[in-house]
């Protein structure tokens, strides 16, 4: 399923209408937010039959004082939509799968072009947060603000007004920019002569319950069309791909009284072949045992809780028995195991999240967790584009970067340096340091740089 919004510059022309029914039919959307439509009250049964056909729909016409600002249609044999709240910049939804228990909170948004008069949306947006409370939250449509200079085509050296307000508004509902694809920019100003200047726009953003819920859905920006902004189009795959997780050494498994004595004694083990064989086959193996002692001391989260449910349990055994030394004894242990037990959790956590400016024992294990969720969302690939320029992606985009470094690194070619002169090499190293960097490197330098 996919939910689409498009600031359309007027949906009152035949054109316009059809563009908008050729993007709900191109991206098979089940909702469609058309935004800046300019369409009066008088005309907007009619306008939304031909546009959205049998599709029901809202606006928030009310709240306008010339013309609809947001319209939004759906297809009530996939969605049920309930209309929460709207106002002149947002219209709040509740969509619910039919057939489905999957539902979320989704906000159409068309932000003022005054800085002053968004902060109308911002209180608006910052109230509704309070409504949606933990529940899955997205926001889609045109902001009418750009968050950094990168969003620019032209950087400025100042802030635009009304940033610092949009940027408090996003820490406080806390929401963030969904991984996309497409343009980067999505709002084109009419070029004057030769010059023009492009900005970031339009967004799709969503809170931290939404990636869960939903972590391949991702956003793809299309072509204006005949629009100065790109439709913004949210995709929820329905097939997902299984990734195989790729191994990562967690660091404080080395300070691990076992660690030492299980590297030793894997590396003294007698394997036949090359140097370079004996040294890959004894990290595999030396792989398998670490993997084994993550998930012996972390497990994750489970040893944690079942140290919680004995410490527990202890606790009500010395409120029952006040004097039982031997209680206490085992209480004194177990609350030992627990406080190294979230010690480790947080440091593997702040290992993936890779954050690292917090010191050891604030145990914000909450707040690591978002951070690891955000990154593995925003790192995930889920298209590529190819040399013909299409979007591929599943099984096809993994064959693609097979075949792609097969070809790139695959070829049997002979390299010829003769006649390349200084221009191809500015800068050389000094003659001195090039026969120290190929000289022969003594076992006692290796032992020394590994241990």
């Amino acid at each position: 399923m996919s939910v689409g919004a498009w600031n359309v510059r007027g949906l009152n022309k035949s054109v316009k209408q059809k563009e908008v029914i050729d993007v709900i039919r191109c991206n098979n959307l089940g909702i469609c937010a058309v935004i800046e439509s300019h369409v009066k009250i008088l005309n907007l049964k009619s306008v939304c039959a031909k546009t959205f056909g049998q599709w029901d729909w809202i606006s928030n016409n009310n709240s306008c004082e010339a013309g609809t600002r947001i319209i939004v249609g759906w297809n009530p044999r996939l969605f049920d939509v309930i209309l929460l709240s709207q106002s002149k910049q947002v219209i709040h939804c509740y969509v619910k799968l039919c057939n489905s228990d999957i539902g979320m909170y989704l906000s159409f948004i068309y932000a003022a072009s005054n800085y002053i008069e968004r902060r109308l949306l911002w209180d608006n947006l910052k109230k509704h947060s309070l409504v949606v409370n933990r529940e899955a939250w997205g926001l889609l449509g045109d902001f009418n603000v750009a968050l950094k200079p990168s969003e620019y085509s032209e950087s400025c050296s100042r802030t635009p007004k009304g940033v610092e307000d949009f940027v408090d508004c996003l820490s406080f509902i806390e929401v963030e920019d969904l991984k996309s694809y497409g343009f980067q920019f999505t709002w084109n100003k009419t070029p004057m002569g030769n010059m023009g200047l492009l900005k970031k726009l339009d967004r799709v953003m969503v809170n931290q319950k939404f990636m869960l819920n939903h972590p391949l859905a991702h956003a793809v920006f299309k072509p204006y069309r005949n629009s100065d902004h790109c439709p913004a189009i949210l995709n929820f795959p329905g097939n997902k791909v299984k990734w195989k997780p790729s191994f990562r050494f967690a660091n404080f498994i080395s300070e691990k009284e076992e660690f030492l004595p299980l590297v030793k004694e894997i590396w003294d083990k007698n394997i036949d072949g090359y140097f370079m064989f004996k040294v890959t086959q004894k990290l595999k193996i030396l792989k398998k045992h670490c993997r084994e002692m993550c998930n012996k001391y972390w497990g994750a989260g489970k040893r944690i809780q079942k140290l919680r449910k004995d410490l527990e349990c202890k606790q009500q055994d010395i409120d029952n028995n006040p004097f039982d030394c031997k209680i206490r004894e085992e209480h004194a242990n177990i609350l030992l195991d627990f406080n190294i037990a979230c010690n480790d959790e947080e440091k593997i956590l702040a290992q993936r999240a890779k954050i690292n400016w917090l010191q050891d024992g604030d145990n914000n294990s909450k707040f690591f967790h978002k951070i690891v969720k955000s990154r593995g969302i925003n790192n995930r690939i889920q298209m590529v584009l190819n040399e013909d320029g299409r979007w591929v992606s599943g099984k096809a985009m993994i064959e693609k970067f097979v075949s792609h470094f097969n070809q790139f690194l695959g070829c049997k070619d002979d390299t010829d340096l003769a006649g390349l002169n200084d221009e191809f090499f500015p800068k050389k190293l000094d003659s001195r340091v090039a026969v120290d960097m190929i000289r022969v490197v003594t076992d006692e330098e290796i032992k020394l740089a590994m241990f």
